[in-house]
């Protein structure tokens, strides 16, 4: 059945309820007088039996305390019809009058989880339903209407069997005797299960004891009343009787309901639950909120600790975990690996809701699976990082490298071949071909521009003085250059590792580039120092503004910042200029 056609259904048993209620009552009425209040309180009795059975099948559609509180609240109103005028419902009406505390007995034993599970409350039950099954029998046949057997003794009418009720009296009052000691028997029970369960067993199990009490003194004063009560007295006692029973098990019905809604308060914290673990927290904070979420003060926490390979508990002390099979405890764990990466012992009487239980561990597992994942990307991550600062670190060492042989390979050619250009030069005498001598000095001025080009590559693949004397000396070279005027502000006391420099250096060449090319700019003021362990570095020029972000330029600056771990701020606004913040870890090499 759908959750929708579910709803209609009881929607509808709802209805007949509503409506079957107060007809029902009004039968009392038809044979005698009746107060306010005994109406009022038989009409209480159904109608709260029967919505609280419509809440939990509503919320609770595997459970059958719901349908079982339905049936025993109609079972209530179906007795109120033993004095009606026609004979075949009053028969029927007799025959169904009393299984309402049999059945009331049901809903006590099985409550919370639907199922009668201990063997005693099985006895307890199967007792219920014999004794009254068999007064029912003995009923039927005392109570049968004349015409439907050929039975001259048969009595004819209910008036008749009411007159002949002390005839079946005595066999009345074996069958209340039995019914009185199978509810002590039932509040002996439910009251051995609370007082053995815990704080969240005995949360949940406190409607069925007051049930249990219920049950126990209205078979307690109905049998004083037959046994000791005076006839004479009987029937005003049986009224107060009735209406303070009446009372007890509207606040039974509502006890019902206050364990539904408890749960489900219990699952909107689940709720909350999961939106708290977004990450897994520390130990004593899980375990605070399962707790918290799941009404077991006693519930505990245990994590493997992969380095003492043992479990330590909430407070962080080596401890190992409850067995699952002596110890009383439901163990759920929680991790694939060999050893489970939590482990959560809860009161058992939490699996009477499964689905509670099913969704904190759900949340654990998932802020647990979260974690692992996070763990994981950190790592890749670090190792992302790691990667990117060996490239950038190789191919500054290969810029250092290449400049090295630029500067001690062609470069030396070259000025060898300039000296003996000059000397051969010098060595020519006056009568020498001007056309050899103007080609000899064309040659030496070639030689002399191929020697300040290979100076100017070797300087622009990494120079030699930021290797030689550091980072302000390098920028201040690289400001000479600049045909435009370059303020530098160098704060830097120390030599830095030698990746930070050379990603300095190269963001400063990159910017001071931009500038001249794309920004117009009239001056440039570049700044370093160091704050915290980290470089920091703040270009600024009085250009036009309005960079690219994603331009080639302002990209590779923040590839190469990202690839030692540290981060780039721009500020372009249109007509205002461009800053450049730029913060370098430098505290390893």
């Amino acid at each position: 059945m759908t959750h929708s056609s579910r709803r209609i259904v009881l929607a509808a048993i709802g209805l007949v309820a509503l409506a079957f209620g107060p007809f029902a009552t009004y039968q009392l009425t038809r044979t005698a007088e009746r107060s306010p209040a005994l109406l009022l309180a038989d009409v209480a009795v159904g109608w709260s039996m029967i919505a609280a059975g419509l809440l939990i099948a509503d919320r609770r559609p595997g459970n059958r305390i719901g349908p079982l509180a339905i049936v025993t609240g109609f079972a209530w109103f179906v007795g109120d019809f033993t004095s009606s005028d026609v004979a075949l419902v009053s028969y029927a009406a007799n025959l169904a009058h009393g299984w309402f505390d049999p059945l009331f007995a049901l809903v006590i034993l099985a409550y919370p989880s639907g199922r009668i599970e201990r063997r005693i409350d099985r006895s307890l039950a199967i007792g219920f339903i014999a004794v009254q099954a068999a007064w029912t029998v003995a009923k039927a046949y005392g109570m049968r209407p004349i015409g439907w057997w050929d039975c001259p003794t048969c009595i004819s009418t209910v008036d008749a069997w009411i007159a002949a009720d002390d005839a079946m009296d005595p066999l009345g009052r074996v069958e209340t005797l039995a019914l009185t000691a199978l509810s002590v028997g039932v509040l002996l029970a439910v009251a051995n299960r609370w007082l053995g369960a815990t704080g969240a067993a005995r949360q949940r199990l406190a409607p069925v004891v007051v049930a249990g009490v219920v049950l126990a003194v209205g078979f307690v004063v109905t049998f004083l009343l037959q046994t000791v009560v005076p006839t004479s007295a009987r029937e005003p006692l049986g009224e107060l009787r009735v209406i303070l029973l009446a009372v007890l098990r509207v606040l039974v019905a509502v006890g019902l309901v206050i364990g539904v809604l408890r749960t489900d308060a219990a699952r909107g914290r689940i709720a909350d639950l999961v939106i708290r673990l977004d990450r897994l927290p520390p130990m004593s904070i899980l375990q605070a909120s399962l707790q918290d979420a799941l009404g077991d003060p006693s519930l505990a926490v245990y994590r493997w600790e992969p380095a003492t390979a043992s479990f330590v508990d909430a407070a962080g002390h080596a401890s190992t975990p409850p067995d699952a099979d002596g110890s009383g405890r439901t163990v759920l764990t929680i991790g694939d690996g060999a050893e489970p990466d939590l482990v959560i012992a809860h009161d058992p009487s939490l699996r009477n809701d499964p689905g509670l239980v099913s969704a904190a561990t759900a949340a654990v597992r998932l802020a647990v699976e979260n974690e692992r994942l996070q763990a994981e990307v950190r790592a890749q991550l670090e190792s992302v990082r790691a990667s990117r600062a060996r490239i950038v670190e190789a191919q500054d060492d290969e810029r250092r490298r290449i400049e090295r042989d630029l500067h001690d390979g062609a470069q030396q050619r070259l000025v060898s071949l300039q000296l003996s250009l000059q000397m051969l030069r010098r060595g020519l005498g006056p009568g020498t071909d001007a056309a050899t001598l103007a080609e000899l000095d064309a040659a030496t001025a070639e030689a002399t521009a191929a020697i300040a080009d290979i100076r100017e590559l070797a300087r622009g693949v990494h120079p030699a003085i930021l290797s030689e004397a550091g980072l302000g000396a390098a920028l201040a070279s690289l400001a000479d250059r600049t045909p435009l005027p370059v303020v530098i502000d160098d704060e830097v006391a120390s030599r830095l590792p030698a990746p930070v420099e050379a990603t300095a250096y190269f963001v400063v060449a990159e910017a001071l580039t931009n500038a001249i090319k794309h920004a117009d700019a009239a001056r440039v003021d570049v700044r370093t120092w160091v704050d915290d362990d980290r470089l920091r570095l703040v270009i600024s020029d009085d250009g036009r503004g309005g960079a690219d972000p994603d331009g080639s330029g302002l990209t590779g600056i923040r590839d190469r910042v990202a690839a030692l771990g540290g981060t780039v701020r721009i500020e372009s606004k249109a007509g205002a200029g461009t800053r450049l913040e730029v913060d370098l870890p430098c505290g390893s090499s």
